[in-house]
C-alpha cells in the first residue's frame, strides 16, 4: 500500500458516511481511489475534471487565485473537491449526507490537504 492510500484509509475512518475519495489529476485520471460502496468514482471523476478546471479558470478571471473547495449536494450525498499544490490535482470526497456532516467533511479535507499534495509522485524535470 502506497503513502497516499493509506492517507486515503485515514479519511474514510474520520468521516462518518464516508462512500468514496479520490485523488485525481485535470486530465480526469485517478491515480488513487478508496470506495467504501457501489459509488460510480469513474464517471464522478471524470465529469468533476471538467468542473474544476472551469472553477479554477473563473477564480483567476476574477482575480482570486485559488478556490478552498467546491460543493455538489444531492438528494443523497455531498460530494466536495478540493485543489491541492499547485492545482495540478484536487481529490474529491463523496459522503451519505444522512449518515455524515458536511461540516466534518470539510473539516477534514482541509486538515489532509497538504499530506495529499505531499503523497502525490512529482514528475521529475
Amino acid at each position: 500500500m502506497t503513502k497516499l492510500d493509506t492517507i486515503l484509509k485515514e479519511i474514510e475512518q474520520q468521516i462518518p458516511g464516508f462512500l468514496s475519495i479520490s485523488v485525481v489529476g485535470l486530465d480526469g485520471l485517478s491515480i488513487a481511489v478508496n470506495c467504501a460502496s457501489d459509488f460510480d468514482y469513474e464517471t464522478a471523476n471524470a465529469q468533476f475534471a471538467l468542473v474544476m478546471k472551469l472553477l479554477s479558470k473563473t477564480a483567476n478571471q476574477l482575480g482570486k487565485k485559488s478556490i478552498d473547495d467546491f460543493l455538489v449536494t444531492t438528494e443523497h450525498a455531498y460530494l466536495l473537491t478540493r485543489l491541492v499544490g499547485d492545482g495540478s490535482f484536487w481529490f474529491g470526497i463523496a459522503i451519505d449526507r444522512n449518515a455524515g456532516t458536511l461540516g466534518n467533511m470539510r473539516l477534514v479535507a482541509k486538515q489532509f490537504a497538504d499530506e495529499v499534495w505531499a503523497a502525490i509522485p512529482k514528475r521529475r524535470k
